[in-house]
């Protein structure tokens, strides 16, 4: 793929647990659905974020221009 070669990938993974599948068949809000998924485990993508810079992987502006494209 050319203009990838060097990037670094943001993750946010969400498990299928039991409780997740259930708010969602419910049609919980999105509010809870992020509280349920970060009691289960999960890692934020400012978080992966966060993890990538201090390992030197990238750097906070790239990190912000990521999640700040996401929250709009």
């Amino acid at each position: 793929m050319q203009g990838e070669k060097g990037r670094t990938g943001l993750f946010e993974i969400l498990a299928g647990t039991s409780q997740m599948q259930s708010l969602i068949q419910s049609k919980a809000r999105m509010e809870e659905i992020r509280e349920q998924a970060i009691a289960d485990g999960m890692t934020t993508l400012m978080q992966d974020g966060i993890r990538k810079v201090f390992s030197g992987q990238t750097d906070i502006i790239q990190v912000r221009k990521v999640c700040m494209q996401i929250m709009l």
